[in-house]
């Protein structure tokens, strides 16, 4: 770890008026929750992604709900894991003002479990599941207690999606995240290879814009040349480790 680039980062954390933190897969792994690209993910033991994109789609969804959920309920019921240090943080960074929201690619809830406040899911939250027909929102319990079938509404009767954007869908939050990530002073860059679209998107026309942006990742990413500064995660490292020794030096 570079105590000296955490130091030289901190004051640039200190000095913008807003830093917004966007986090991807990588640091949902180190709680415990595989990534879908990596060895162990859905995507590598399902075949490739293009396979899983064909079975969780929704045009696949609206076609054969119980056949979605049959997968759905196999592949995406996400274990219950606890929030890891790097989140944790984040919480304690919101508290003492010293970033003003997140925009996430993870759909785990875990943020939300930490305790943080203003967060934009991008992907949506597998947590909760939404009616197609009336559009109320029901916990994880009440839809895992259909399974393995499909869940229902007890207001209308109508099915219900978990409320994540799936394959062939409009994201509903882009407008917020795009201003979220364009207002801010500073973007910290989380835990992801910036590879998934159209967030790496709004990444990439912030850094087109702006100087102030730290990414914190194990591996390189698109976007690398274009931060003011790169911290690589190595092998001995975790995400957490280092976002504690940064909210210390820009706490103290």
């Amino acid at each position: 770890m570079n105590f000296e680039q955490i130091e030289q980062l901190a004051k640039i954390i200190k000095k913008a008026d807003s830093t917004v933190a966007v986090t991807g897969a990588g640091i949902s792994t180190e709680a415990g929750i595989p990534d879908f690209r990596g060895p162990d993910g859905i995507y590598t033991k399902m075949g490739g992604e293009a396979k899983v994109m064909s079975l969780i789609s929704i045009d696949a969804f609206r076609r054969d709900p119980a056949k979605f959920y049959d997968f759905h309920w196999k592949r995406f019921d996400f274990p219950p894991v606890a929030p890891c240090k790097a989140h944790t943080v984040l919480v304690d960074m919101e508290k003492a003002k010293l970033i003003k929201g997140i925009v996430t690619q993870n759909i785990d809830g875990l943020h939300q479990k930490a305790g943080s406040k203003n967060i934009i899911p991008f992907h949506g939250n597998a947590d909760q599941y939404i009616c197609t027909s009336c559009s109320k929102l029901y916990g994880s319990d009440h839809a895992k207690a259909a399974a393995p079938g499909i869940p229902f509404c007890e207001a209308c009767g109508g099915v219900l999606k978990p409320n994540i954007v799936l394959f062939g869908e409009s994201i509903s939050n882009f407008g917020p995240a795009y201003e979220m990530i364009m207002d801010a002073g500073c973007l910290l860059v989380i835990g992801t290879s910036l590879n998934v679209y159209p967030l790496a998107g709004l990444v990439a026309e912030y850094s087109a814009l702006h100087r102030n942006m730290i990414i914190i990742n194990r591996g390189p990413t698109q976007l690398d040349s274009a931060a003011a500064f790169k911290i690589e995660v190595n092998e001995d490292e975790t995400l957490g480790a280092i976002m504690e020794e940064i909210y210390k030096a820009v706490s103290g």
